[in-house]
């Protein structure tokens, strides 16, 4: 058997660890949890710290890009698992969001920062860069740290967030926040199965699994 370089060891191990991230665990749910509340809190206080807080311990992105190494690696059995793990994410995001809102909301106070409307074709080529970039720092080592960045750059559950106040009369204001969500996943998906498949990181999976 070949022997792995030390590329390929990397690549290896960095499927591995998006792979364990992907899952229905406590870790996954807690920062779920954490995040919804952060980001509900930061819009009913029209408050960009705490979005942008809410937006770095979002597990969100994780498995949108298992579902594009699902993709790029054409196994049904991963884009089955990471699907349903965003959905169940997604589905929680707006009850507790609902939750909050009727709870809290009545001390929502005016929007002065925090907007959902904006350009959405801007918003979908931050997405679908901000996408790449995830995908590409998950295979290269040197850019490991860009994670964070992307994370900043690209909102996954606040609009979610805003989705659900908005199901509750008085949460949020009347712009379409999911159409943002929508986008941004679409362009966060298309860009790493891109990136995933130039890369080898589908074809590697594959050698994964029929391993296993």
């Amino acid at each position: 058997m070949k022997p792995k370089t030390q590329t390929e060891s990397y690549v290896h191990q960095a499927i591995s660890d998006l792979l364990s991230r992907t899952r229905h665990d406590a870790d996954f749910y807690a920062l779920l949890v954490g995040s919804i509340f952060l980001a509900a809190f930061a819009i009913f206080n029209d408050s960009i710290i705490t979005l942008i807080a809410s937006m770095i311990v979002s597990p969100l992105a994780t498995p949108i890009l298992t579902l594009g190494l699902g993709i790029a690696s054409g196994n049904w059995a991963l884009m089955r698992r990471a699907f349903i793990l965003l959905c169940v994410a997604s589905l929680i995001a707006l009850l507790a969001a609902v939750a909050l809102a009727m709870a809290f909301g009545h001390n929502h106070v005016a929007d002065q920062f925090i907007s959902f409307a904006g350009n959405r074709t801007d918003s979908f080529i931050v997405a679908v860069v901000s996408g790449a970039i995830a995908a590409y720092g998950i295979v290269r080592p040197k850019v490991a740290s860009a994670i964070t960045g992307v994370a900043i750059a690209v909102s996954l559950l606040p609009p979610l967030v805003a989705t659900g106040i908005g199901l509750v009369p008085g949460g949020t204001t009347a712009d379409n926040p999911f159409t943002l969500f929508l986008l941004n996943v679409l362009g966060i998906l298309i860009a790493s199965v891109a990136v995933f498949t130039l890369l080898g990181a589908g074809k590697m999976y594959r050698a994964m699994a029929s391993n296993e």
